[in-house]
């Protein structure tokens, strides 16, 4: 099964385009993979469409998040944490957004039409947003922030969330605080950096290329500079000569060590599980945290998000057909999020 019969129709918004494929009524394009693998493992495929549970709701997906954990998901890394055995074939997508078609029994919240994003946590043996259809629980569903497109919402759950648990948990920013954004024009950190700025506190962002500093800038940074080109010390020296409050670790860094050195005494640090840990001070508090701590925060995020000023930053899109070279993006340079789009 191919997307040779598939046609492109414009969809609401209008950077929202799909793409119409023929299939029976009762089944969908789908990708998947039969086994572990490489870029090569992945296929179009038709499958059932699946039925929507009590507690659940089925999205026609419209736009699917695409991060670097799709790509360890597709290699098999991410398959011990999963709470059961995988089961193929295995459709990927952890987040997306699109249109509610149905709900389940004791649905009340949710209704056909609504325009929601949603998040699907390590989920074997459901199937993800990769998908022209899939189920999700309600718990795990939120409307689409009004000032977001469908692609940008599609891209909302996973980082947002765990930028909204630094800010407002691990690093628990205030008005006034001086919080260094390390990594700031990557998918956390874009977002981390709105909502400190959004809570009052100033932000050093420290970005990569001058695309990520230029994003960084737009997005409200007080300070933004180059970390690939310039120089941490004399930058934080001028930004917080007291002292930084709070720092936000999204990327790995050399310069950990006077990144820590910078935080004034009783100040924060924080970092998401796959960065390596900065080095250990007695009198700052430092935390890490992972994806069950995103997801308790996407709904915050959602609301940030539609409370504004926020944008979330789509470097580029790819077809759902061409997930191979999504693959290939995500190991280059880019600002911002990367999403599929789903005919």
């Amino acid at each position: 099964m191919t997307f040779d019969d598939c046609t492109p129709h414009p969809a609401s918004g209008s950077d929202e385009v799909g793409i119409a494929c023929e299939t029976a009524d009762d089944t969908m394009f789908a990708l998947a993979f039969e086994r572990f693998g490489g870029p090569e493992v992945l296929s179009l495929v038709e499958r059932p469409i699946p039925l929507p549970g009590p507690g659940q709701a089925l999205v026609r997906v419209l736009s699917a998040g695409f991060g670097h954990w799709d790509v360890l998901e597709r290699e098999g890394a991410l398959a011990p944490f999963a709470s059961d055995a995988p089961v193929f074939p295995y459709v990927p997508g952890a987040e997306g957004a699109g249109t509610v078609v149905e709900v389940g029994a004791v649905v009340q919240r949710l209704r056909e039409g609504d325009r929601v994003c949603g998040l699907l946590p390590l989920r074997s043996p459901k199937h993800g947003f990769h998908a022209q259809f899939v189920v999700v629980d309600v718990d795990h569903l939120w409307p689409v922030p009004p000032r977001l497109t469908l692609p940008q919402a599609a891209a909302l759950p996973v980082d947002g969330g765990l930028a909204m648990h630094a800010v407002a948990v691990a690093l628990a920013l205030g008005p006034g605080d001086t919080v260094l954004v390390f990594g700031a024009s990557g998918g956390i950190g874009h977002m981390a950096l709105q909502f400190a700025r959004q809570r009052g506190a100033r932000v050093l962002a420290v970005a990569s290329g001058a695309d990520g500093v230029a994003l960084a800038e737009r997005l409200g940074a007080d300070m933004a500079i180059d970390g690939r080109r310039h120089a941490l010390a004399p930058a934080l020296r001028i930004f917080a000569p007291d002292g930084l409050d709070a720092a936000l670790l999204t990327a790995q860094t050399p310069n950990a060590g006077v990144i820590v050195d910078a935080l004034r005494s009783g100040g924060r640090i924080a970092w998401p599980r796959g960065v390596t840990a900065p080095p250990v001070r007695d009198d700052i508090a430092s935390s890490t945290f992972g994806a069950g701590a995103g997801a308790r925060q996407v709904h915050a995020a959602c609301r940030a998000a539609a409370r504004g000023p926020f944008h979330l930053h789509i470097d580029a899109r790819f077809p759902l057909a061409d997930a191979a070279a999504a693959s290939r993006a995500i190991g280059r340079h880019h600002p911002g999020r990367i999403v599929l789009d789903v005919p």
